[in-house]
């Protein structure tokens, strides 16, 4: 319990273990336009398409852990489009132009303007992004909370799929949130459940003074800790990047999540009840709120309410900062930020 991690001790028998300093990574958002480059990214989008005049080209997309950039081919379209995939990592060759308000790259008259990369030679740090919390305070506040707990089955369930079982464990430790809408970077899973456990217990001390209503404490916190276990199978981290699995394209976290719950359960000693079992189960299959955005059954308890409602919340600010920031990185002097597809609005930055 007392033995401290990293992500540093965590990735350090890795294969993606970082190659190389970050100063000396060249990012799409260091490029600058009217210059010509060799552009390193992950393919993310591709289209074969003509023109009016019947002329092919190849538009494509891609990013690495900066943002992205979008690139055509007027040369040699076909054979490019034959070369490379989504989710291959390429470097590409041409010109730096700024075309309908974003940078673009027009790829030049060779042969080898477009190659593939060895997935041995790709270095992570251009494509994952790391958290900048201390994962070694962060699972020591997961352990407090679990030791939190008053009830043996609960804690029991907590401690095989968190401490005892050491493969759930690591890959918890190490698992991302998602690819890259919130916490999508090694460490984000523990990140995200963590805050998601202490907004819950500051809504339970708010709202547990009524005498005739009663809140489940240790529910709020075994709720909180598993509402997105699921997705240690849902998500893989390769050398280009974040990438679902294929449980996880097929299945999705919530109903792995549940699977994992209900497996642990049968090891453990004491049993837990149940109906508490069937409540953690419930706040599992429930945390997105509503059928349209992913649960299979909405929150029918006050627990599943809270935690739904704080994982909303946590996700949502992860993504607000995550708009401001990665607009400053590029206009330190920005009022506004981009438009944000998933948010749905541009977002004031304010500067006090």
């Amino acid at each position: 319990m007392n033995e401290e991690y990293s992500l540093g001790d965590i990735i350090k028998d890795n294969p993606f273990q970082p190659k190389a300093a970050v100063e000396n990574i060249t990012l799409i958002s260091d490029l600058k336009p009217t210059e010509d480059a060799e552009v390193e990214g992950k393919v993310v989008s591709k289209k074969l398409q003509k023109t009016k005049n019947d002329k092919t080209f190849l538009l494509f997309t891609i990013a690495d852990k900066s943002q992205s950039i979008r690139a055509i081919d007027w040369y040699n379209a076909e054979a490019n489009n034959n070369k490379i995939q989504i989710g291959d990592v390429i470097k590409v060759k041409g010109k730096i132009v700024y075309f309908e308000n974003r940078l673009q790259i027009n790829i030049s008259n060779e042969t080898n303007s477009v190659q593939k990369i060895n997935i041995t030679n790709i270095n992570p740090e251009k494509y994952l992004l790391f958290s900048n919390n201390d994962l070694s305070k962060l699972t020591t506040k997961l352990e407090q909370y679990i030791q939190a707990v008053e009830n043996e089955g609960i804690r029991s369930l907590l401690k095989q799929i968190f401490l005892v079982n050491s493969k759930l464990r690591e890959s918890f430790l190490f698992s991302p949130a998602a690819v890259e809408v919130h916490h999508a970077y090694p460490g984000g899973l523990l990140e995200h459940t963590v805050m998601v456990t202490e907004l819950s217990l500051r809504l339970y001390d708010l709202y547990n003074e009524d005498n005739e209503i009663c809140i489940n404490k240790d529910i709020i916190i075994a709720g909180s800790l598993l509402h997105d276990i699921g997705k240690i199978e849902e998500y893989v981290i390769k050398p280009s990047g974040i990438e679902k699995t294929e449980l996880g394209e097929l299945i999705g976290h919530i109903h792995l999540g549940t699977k994992i719950v209900y497996e642990e359960s049968k090891k453990i000693n004491p049993k837990i009840k149940e109906s508490d079992l069937n409540h953690i189960i419930h706040i599992i299959l429930s945390h997105h709120g509503e059928i349209e955005y992913g649960s299979p059954v909405v929150p029918k308890t006050i627990e599943s309410f809270i935690i739904g409602l704080s994982d909303n919340v946590d996700s949502k600010i992860a993504q607000v900062k995550d708009n401001i920031r990665n607009t400053l990185q590029i206009n330190k002097d920005q009022s506004w930020s981009e438009y944000d597809k998933r948010l749905a609005r541009k977002i004031k930055i304010e500067k006090y």
